[in-house]
């Protein structure tokens, strides 16, 4: 016998067992496995899902800790593991131990058991599946996460919904014997006239109402095989390459994508995959293939119901079906050419099942959140954004070629400064040789990364070195910073050969329902939204063009301003005051008028900024309510200044705390939810009470700020996509010669030909800024949302003339003859 052995506990006749992996400290004193910190976790997630403990057959896999859990069971960063003698003995153990009992389901938590159990490791990825033991016959397992990984330091709080579900499904699972699961089926291999049949089939079902889900695999830049499923229960794989090369001829595949691309032109069918945007804008740039119909995702659906969780199709999986993980195999083939053309063609098959099977449960979520129009505004964003992602925009190659010589020049000259001041010639892009330098050379204690707890010189670390006064780190954050402008921003490579900019878009970027970009499949294009402002004036609007934008003015600001009851702030908005200038008066504590928007007219930071910039950024802070720390380190200021400027301004506009923080604080303490001005509810899973052990304020505060961020960010999201974008796209008749080429933000840019009259473009205009000046409301509250138009040649604000929403004419007339005289000062 061990010396530290812990046997089993609990109710040898349960039906439900739990199996974690070995015992701690606490475990070996009383004799009794999951009675330590993680075991009181475990008590109180089985309390929330009204289980007793007296209920259940608790043990672990190792039953000692005479020696750490690698010893026995190893598991590296790669999910590679390896089994001692030791090990495979208590796995033997577990197997005879949990046979002898009268359990039908099992509760594995974490990856030790589930290797245990089932042979698979993966716990992120198998977690609520229903699998089939390896070692005791006829029993179900239900893997979750160990309840310590929402303790430090791991606090992976989010865990706790999650292994509250798997223990409800372990539950009911656990009310009988065998694994009851639906028959589900992928056709594969088919000949041909079978491939024309179904499809066939799938264009008759569809002109029925029926959604036809699709899902495509790309290998080396081309369709390997595409998946249409009809029924959550059927689906077929058409491969179009296979071991010995193309599967059809070439008059056969045509047929076959004739047929397919019938399906998405039509209409009249409705198209469901999951990140469908992505197979809709490949097989467009393919084949031509323009959608027309209704199109759901999946992944779209989720990020609105579960914003807090992983939107991959493995995952909405896991959350709203019963089919287990069967992504494995399938990314083992694509990465290693392991296993069977068939199983390859069986994965991509069950990708479109998948996304039939969970997308209804998570319709019925969406419908009991209220969240169907939210749903539905955001997944009609995808034609406009495949249009803009083919659309692309035209670059001056030569200048950003020329430019990035200039800034390459400057790059060398700061690289030269950087060995001044060190004393010697070193590599930039070595974090070893800069870790010597100042954490071993200027003896500075290393910061640390907070998920490795491994030494860094990350961003944030060189800014607390350079607060201390080591201007090296300074030069250093200036050398990443401008080695990121050439790199990403002036890299020719990222051009298409047209010499266009493309992007892949995604219409669920981010939980607050703001788009996303970045790199296209084919390794060209990039992110469209953070692209510097100086360098947009490489983005050209195209020859026998003019370029037009539209900008919410400060429509975050309005927002909590009036949702709020910030009287200052309202009062300026109705003046026609600028907030900013107003926000900087009262750091600087100078009147209005004195405010400088030059740069270098302050002398906070490191002093390059104006005095209205600081404004903006004490704007930004109070809204979200930044911590003092936080600012400092971004805007790389002492803890002293920055703590000094936010109590300055939080004493200047008290009603932030107590009117805007407050209101979003009492929707999270109702139900959990921030509702926006759209009617967007959006749930909030993370700690709002410090009650629970394992939760600190900290815990809360991280979940407020995130929710103060969400209401005024997620309405300006909605607000430029379904009164700017989504108005121009479905809304041809008027706007059939606006052709729009991004939306960044709080903003939508588009251009209108030449060859249309004046007073054509000005109607157009001045419909756009109808829509998007239509009022927000909030209870009495009528909240104005000025559009500002800038007209130019190029992409840039800085070189394109701004016409202010309350200076635009409302007149057609007027405001064609003003476009005119605009138009031909620009042109020189």
């Amino acid at each position: 016998m061990k010396k530290t052995y812990v046997g089993p506990s609990g109710n040898k006749e349960a039906k439900l067992a739990i199996v974690g992996d070995q015992p701690g400290i606490d475990e070996v004193r009383f004799g009794k496995p999951f009675i330590g910190r993680a075991g009181q976790e475990l008590d109180r997630i089985l309390t929330m899902c009204k289980i007793s403990k007296h209920e259940l057959y608790i043990t672990n896999v190792i039953k000692d800790l005479d020696a750490p859990l690698s010893k026995y069971i190893n598991v590296d960063t790669k999910g590679k593991y390896a089994i001692s003698t030791d090990g495979y003995q208590y796995i033997k153990e577990l197997g005879e131990e949990l046979s002898a009992l009268k359990i039908n389901a099992i509760l594995a938590t974490g990856n030790i058991p589930l290797i245990a159990l089932c042979n698979r490791v993966g716990i992120s990825k198998w977690r609520g599946s229903i699998l089939e033991s390896t070692i005791a016959s006829n029993l179900k397992v239900i893997p979750t996460f160990h309840p310590s990984t929402i303790l430090p330091p791991t606090r992976v709080i989010l865990n706790r919904p999650l292994i509250c579900e798997d223990v409800l499904l372990a539950k009911k699972e656990s009310g009988f014997r065998g694994i009851r699961r639906i028959s589900r089926s992928v056709i594969t291999a088919p000949h041909f006239n079978q491939a024309i049949d179904t499809i066939k089939h799938c264009h008759s079902l569809g002109l029925q109402g029926h959604t036809i889900d699709l899902d495509i695999e790309v290998i080396n830049g081309e369709v390997d095989c595409i998946a249409l499923c009809w029924d959550p229960c059927h689906a077929i794989s058409i491969p179009f390459y296979c071991q010995s090369g193309p599967y059809f001829t070439d008059t056969e595949e045509l047929e076959i994508i004739k047929g397919i691309t019938r399906i998405i032109q039509s209409p009249h069918i409705a198209l469901r995959g999951a990140n469908i945007i992505f197979d809709l804008q490949f097989l467009f740039r393919k084949w031509g293939a323009v959608p027309h119909g209704d199109i759901h995702c999946t992944q779209i659906a989720q990020k609105i119901a579960f914003p807090d969780f992983k939107a991959g199709l493995d995952f909405v999986t896991s959350m709203h079906t019963d089919i287990p993980y069967y992504k494995q195999d399938g990314k083992q083939w694509m990465k290693m050419g392991m296993g069977t053309w068939n199983r390859w063609w069986e994965y991509n098959g069950m990708d479109a099942i998948a996304t039939a099977a969970a997308h209804p449960n998570q319709i019925v979520v969406l419908d009991r959140q209220s969240n169907i129009p939210t749903y539905d505004r955001q997944r009609k964003l995808i034609p406009p954004l495949i249009y803009m992602a083919e659309r692309g925009i035209k670059i001056d190659v030569a200048g950003m070629v020329a430019f990035k010589e200039t800034e390459q020049a400057r790059l060398e000259l700061l690289v030269e400064d950087l060995y001044r001041e060190i004393g010697y010639e070193v590599n930039y892009n070595s974090s070893a040789q800069l870790m010597k330098y100042f954490y071993e050379e200027k003896k500075i204690t290393p910061y640390k990364n907070r998920k490795t707890h491994k030494p860094t010189l990350d961003v944030n670390a060189l800014k607390r070195i350079s607060r201390r006064g080591f201007k090296a780190a300074q030069i250093m954050l200036d050398i990443r910073s401008l080695s990121k402008r050439i790199s990403t921003y002036l890299n020719i490579g990222k051009v298409d050969e047209d010499g266009r900019y493309r992007s892949s878009y995604k219409p669920v970027g981010a939980e607050t329902g703001r788009l996303s970009s970045g790199e296209t499949i084919f390794g060209t294009g990039g992110n469209q939204q953070n692209w510097p402002h100086d360098l947009l004036r490489f983005f050209l609007f195209d020859e026998g063009y003019i370029g037009y934008s539209f900008d919410l003015s400060q429509i975050e600001n309005r927002i909590v301003a009036y949702v709020g009851g910030i009287i200052p702030m309202i009062s300026a908005f109705e003046q026609g005051i600028d907030l900013h200038r107003l926000t900087a008066s009262i750091i600087f504590n100078k009147s209005y008028d004195q405010i400088s928007g030059e740069d270098g007219s302050s002398n906070i930071g490191d002093g390059r900024q104006s005095e209205r910039f600081w404004g903006k950024k004490g704007n930004h802070a109070l809204n979200y309510d930044v911590g003092y720390r936080t600012f400092a380190l971004v805007n790389e200021m002492t803890e002293t200044e920055a703590k000094h400027l936010i109590n300055k301004l939080h004493n200047g506009y008290p009603q932030i705390r107590e009117g805007y923080h407050k209101t979003i604080q009492n929707m999270l303490f109702k139900n959990r939810m921030v509702t926006n001005l759209f009617g967007r509810n959006r749930l909030f899973l993370g700690p709002i009470h410090p009650s629970h052990p394992s939760v600190t304020q900290g815990d809360c505060l991280a979940t407020f700020r995130e929710a103060y961020a969400q209401l005024p960010q997620s309405t300006c999201a909605d607000k430029i996509n379904e009164q700017g974008l989504e108005y121009i796209y479905y809304n041809q008749d008027q706007f059939d010669p606006v052709e729009i080429l991004a939306q960044i933000h709080d903003s939508v840019v588009f251009q209108i030909p030449l060859s249309l009259p004046w007073i054509e473009h000005a109607k157009i205009l001045l419909s756009i800024k109808k829509s998007l000046e239509t009022p927000l409301q909030w209870h009495d509250y009528s909240i104005e949302t000025p559009a500002d138009l800038c007209i130019g040649l190029n992409m840039s604000k800085e070189e394109m003339t701004e016409l202010k929403s309350k200076k635009i004419p409302t007149n057609p007339e007027i405001l064609a003859n003003e476009l005119f005289k605009i138009y031909h000062n620009l042109k020189g």
